[in-house]
């Protein structure tokens, strides 16, 4: 894609995070956007200031201080289509992710039809679900009617029935809800979105419109081997946007001074996704994974078609606590070379969360928090394999499908000190399998690349194929078990020439020099059944690898990674699995 720019323009995108704010500055140079500077300041929407737009603010005074641009004064943030002259841009837009997630109690008529459908809604923005019940569910009605008071849900997501399908079941339910909504006092009680049987739409308004605002949008299963959840996400996230905007300070005038192109931060990567997905030969997809302070997102999309499931309780701050409560410590443990007791590293975790901007002081801090993030991430991904299509190709049952390509961002990883270090985390945690690309977001860019799309498109593309994002390499990960001997045999075919075969056995890392930019064709053959994603045994011609920072990867670890029990054999592993990756 080499587009030009004929009449572009310079765009601010502010991303407002729960622990860092950002103002990102894009802007025409020779006809192609370009990223040309980052204004970044603590987030400020708790304690002591309460209001997001003060840290919004100071990010965009240091922002104007690097580009050399006046981009705020006493009026305001300079937005206009005609700025000339050193004065302000062109456009603005935002995303956020900071804020408490949305409570959200879900309805659902059948545990595997309806219910999974509006699980998956509620997980594609912040929200966290504290109730969940259907037809079937063997409590006693007053029982869940209790649940629903005690929890106090901002939202009842309901879904259930087929369009002309079951009604008299759905109504049931809602009777549920309309008891629970009568003991609830009136300030406090949820809205409903019903995304259901559309042909109840006038008897769920006449059994709950009186007590609290009932929202409908087009059934999310119109029929059983159906689903269509895009209206319904986003009139979530509109109705989720006004229930934070009531407790995070500043939201409403950060969609002001953003003139209305306001998003949450894991739709705007949805977005990206989706986007880079359509450039990639199906069946493979692209997989992108935000490591935040308070959520982890995972946006997959396949041809187009997006899946997205955001984590609000698994983070390196205070989501740090959700993976602790679904962690074994030994899980966490296995990726530390150092000899480090159990206490400490669960009294630097239990920390983490109360002092969120504090970074690591010594080695054996940062160990944890890079072994923390592993786990966080695999986590993630683990919870979002049951919403990926079925028709991807799994090499092998439990793995990741194949994906093309990989983007992950979040601080923890795009801040390591060395880059083999963000590598392996992304490695180690995510355990990709076949060929993929993995591209790190050095500078935090995809949730404002995604709002900015709705600007502008060709700003995204461009920005994206620019080095403003990090391609860490090409990295083959064969699957299946060697009886001695080699597991692959891969010859690189680079400026026309054939260069010498490479042998690769089982049991670590190792790289191929292919400098970064310049473009290879590789041979690939599988020896002994292992399967690299064409399935056991078969190989090809990989075409046109674009060398990254670590040039051509090979993973030969296996799936899942094996770290050793035993202390010595582990950190020997751990420090063998770095070296091979040094440069």
């Amino acid at each position: 894609m080499s587009e030009a720019v004929q009449h572009g323009q310079s765009l601010v995108a502010v991303d407002v995070g729960s622990v860092n704010t950002r103002a990102h500055f894009f802007d025409v140079v020779e006809g192609r956007y370009r990223f040309l500077a980052t204004g970044e300041a603590p987030s400020t929407g708790s304690a002591p200031a309460f209001d997001i737009n003060l840290a919004v603010l100071e990010a965009l005074n240091r922002l104007q201080e690097f580009v050399g641009r006046t981009l705020v004064s006493n009026q305001g943030l300079h937005i206009s289509p005609e700025n000339e002259g050193g004065v302000g841009a062109n456009a603005v837009c935002a995303a956020f992710s900071a804020g408490q997630p949305v409570k959200l109690v879900t309805v659902g008529l059948l545990e595997r039809v309806s219910l999974d459908s509006v699980n998956k809604l509620a997980t594609s923005n912040y929200c966290q679900i504290v109730g969940s019940f259907n037809l079937n569910d063997r409590r006693k009605p007053e029982l869940i009617v209790d649940s629903i008071c005690q929890t106090l849900p901002d939202i009842i997501l309901m879904a259930g029935g087929t369009n002309r399908g079951a009604s008299r079941s759905v109504v049931r339910l809602a009777n549920y809800l309309a008891l629970a909504l009568k003991l609830i006092p009136e300030g406090n009680r949820p809205q409903v979105l019903f995304a259901g049987n559309e042909t109840l739409a006038e008897e769920l308004d006449q059994l709950l419109g009186a007590l609290t605002r009932v929202h409908h949008v087009p059934n999310i299963r119109p029929s059983l081997d159906q689903e269509n959840l895009a209206p319904a996400q986003a009139r979530l996230r509109e109705l989720a946007f006004e229930v934070q905007a009531t407790r995070l300070n500043g939201l409403r005038e950060l969609k002001e001074l953003a003139e209305g192109q306001l998003q949450p931060a894991a739709a705007a990567m949805g977005r990206m996704m989706r986007f880079l997905s359509t450039v990639v030969d199906p069946p493979k997809g692209v997989l992108g994974i935000d490591l935040g302070a308070g959520h982890t997102t995972v946006a997959a999309a396949f041809g187009g078609e997006q899946q997205l499931r955001v984590f609000s309780d698994l983070g390196m701050g205070g989501g740090l606590a959700g993976m602790l409560a679904e962690t074994h410590l030994s899980q966490i443990m296995r990726w530390i070379p150092y000899d480090l007791s159990e206490d400490a590293v669960l009294d630097y975790l239990h920390n983490k969360p109360l002092f969120q901007q504090t970074l690591p002081t010594t080695l054996e801090e940062l160990a944890i928090e890079q072994a923390a993030a592993r786990q966080v991430m695999r986590l993630a991904i683990g919870k979002s394999l049951r919403m990926l299509p079925s028709d991807a190709i799994y090499p092998l049952p439990g793995t990741v499908p194949w994906f093309d390509r990989v983007l992950v961002s979040g601080s923890t990883v795009s801040r390591a000190p060395r880059l083999e270090q963000s590598l392996l985390m992304i490695l180690d945690a995510l355990q990709p399998v076949g060929i993929a690309t993995i591209i790190l977001d050095q500078n935090n860019l995809t949730p404002a690349l995604g709002a900015a799309a709705g600007l502008d498109p060709l700003l995204a593309v461009q920005i994206i194929e620019s080095n403003a994002f990090m391609n860490l390499g090409t990295v083959i990960s064969p699957v299946g078990r060697a009886r001695g001997g080699p597991l692959l045999r891969i010859q690189m075919v680079r400026n026309g020439q054939k260069e010498p075969v490479v042998d690769v056995h089982e049991g670590g890392l190792r790289t191929i020099a292919l400098p970064q930019g310049q473009v290879a064709d590789l041979y690939v053959q599988p020896l002994q059944n292992v399967n690299i994603g064409l399935g056991p045994g078969r190989g090809g011609w990989v075409r046109r690898v674009v060398g990254g920072v670590f040039g051509l990867i090979i993973d030969a670890r296996g799936r899942p990674v094996q770290v050793p029990a035993g202390f010595n054999q582990r950190r020997e592993a751990l420090l063998a699995w770095q070296e091979a990756l040094r440069m």
